[in-house]
């Protein structure tokens, strides 16, 4: 009896079994922190994977891009446990109706260490990422590497809070401001540096010494045509009202050049319009059309619209060259020139990555157009806003993460 009520050595048993389980919750603990680091580094690879497959949405090149973004993050599929899943559209959550969103699920067995002991040698981590895309975070890019890429003069306005201004410039003068017009955007990105003369303002000020961006429409392919096909130039005068474009709406027309002089109005038909030429207008006439797309075939395609009628021109918002309103080919140097006066209404893009383009707006004038062209020239007193706040879905979108 006396022995069961010795109390000697209780305090070394229970240091013993304390020792015992805070050693197994340290150890745990070294398990459960590995296992969030390989759950970060997952997570890492996979939003990285998805970005990089939005991507490449438009160039049919999504699972390739995942994989290799996930890769250099040191996630590489078939290695070190690592497996890549990329589903275009997604499979699970939110965005499986969206055809242009990217999952990319990157999972890992991650060793473990005292988990050994209940025969659990390995955990699997998983990580998920879905990326989409949205209005690009650029609307007016300009594509030349040397001189103005920009240079606005008179008391104009470009205003595109919600977007911002790309110029691969490197000249000290690539942006350039004369007067009292002024420059408001989301963004300002400039390869070179730029300058400003006058009373005018540039808001915010831009960031100089960027990388050069790439051209974000170079997917588009050109329609197809034949130069035997190309109907002769319609070309109008006088004071008549006109109608052109294709047979069936939303069709594809061929022309040897579009000319129209005089006091008259035209009409364009909604539909593709290859202009195998020169597209040009002075007078007082007028120009409409909705759901239109004009190509400006080379090596002799050319646009000078210079009068002072209205002009009225949408492009379709769906299709093949959805958002697109003037498309230069790539590879045609010819300048485009556009006036608008009052009343005008232009909405679309303006892609011309290999010319110039010189833009002159009156009072009342609007356009609402992004621009991806090799220079630009802005005159006048007209306004010119973001293209998306008329057509959310247009084909300038950057990839972005949504779950």
């Amino acid at each position: 009896m006396k022995l069961l009520r010795d109390e000697r050595g209780q305090t070394m048993v229970i240091t013993a079994m304390a020792l015992t389980c805070l050693l197994g919750m340290a150890g745990f603990s070294v398990d459960v922190g590995l296992m969030f680091r390989a759950k970060r580094m997952l997570q890492t690879a996979a939003d990285a994977g998805a970005i990089a497959g939005a991507s490449e949405y438009s160039y049919s090149d999504v699972t390739t891009a995942a994989d290799n973004a996930t890769a250099q993050n040191g996630m590489t599929n078939g290695s070190n446990g690592v497996t890549v899943t990329v589903n275009n559209p997604p499979k699970s959550g939110t965005h499986t109706s969206s055809s242009s969103a990217v999952e990319v699920i990157v999972s890992q067995n991650v060793p473990t260490f005292f988990m050994k002991l209940f025969k659990l040698n390995t955990m699997k981590v998983s990580a998920r990422s879905v990326a989409g895309n949205g209005p690009a975070s650029g609307c007016i890019y300009t594509l030349d590497t040397s001189g103005v890429d920009v240079g606005m003069t008179g008391s104009g306005t470009m205003s595109i809070p919600d977007c911002g201004i790309v110029i691969d410039s490197a000249a000290s003068n690539a942006l350039k401001l004369t007067g009292s017009g002024s420059i408001s955007a989301l963004s300002i990105g400039i390869v070179g540096n730029y300058s400003e003369t006058g009373s005018g303002s540039i808001s915010p000020n831009p960031i100089t010494g960027i990388a050069p961006e790439a051209n974000p429409l170079a997917y588009l392919t050109a329609p197809s045509f034949s130069v035997a096909s190309c109907l002769a130039n319609p070309s109008f005068t006088g004071s008549g009202s006109n109608t052109v474009g294709p047979a069936v709406a939303g069709g594809t027309v061929c022309y040897n050049g579009l000319s129209m002089t005089g006091s008259g109005s035209l009409t364009m038909q909604p539909g593709t319009y290859i202009i195998n030429g020169a597209m040009s207008q002075t007078g007082s006439g007028s120009i409409s059309g909705s759901g239109v797309t004009i190509y400006l075939a080379p090596p002799n395609g050319s646009l000078s619209l210079t009068g002072s009628g209205s002009m009225n021109l949408t492009a379709p918002t769906s299709g093949t060259y959805n958002g697109i309103l003037f498309y230069e080919d790539p590879t045609d140097t010819n300048a485009m020139t556009i006036t608008g006066s009052g009343g005008s209404d232009v909405e679309g893009i303006f892609y011309a990555p290999a010319a110039s383009l010189s833009m002159t707006g009156s009072g009342g004038s609007a356009f609402y157009a992004d621009l991806v062209v090799s220079s630009l020239s802005l005159t006048g007193s007209g306004t010119l806003g973001n293209y998306s706040a008329k057509n959310p879905n247009e084909p300038l979108v950057s990839a972005r993460l949504v779950e």
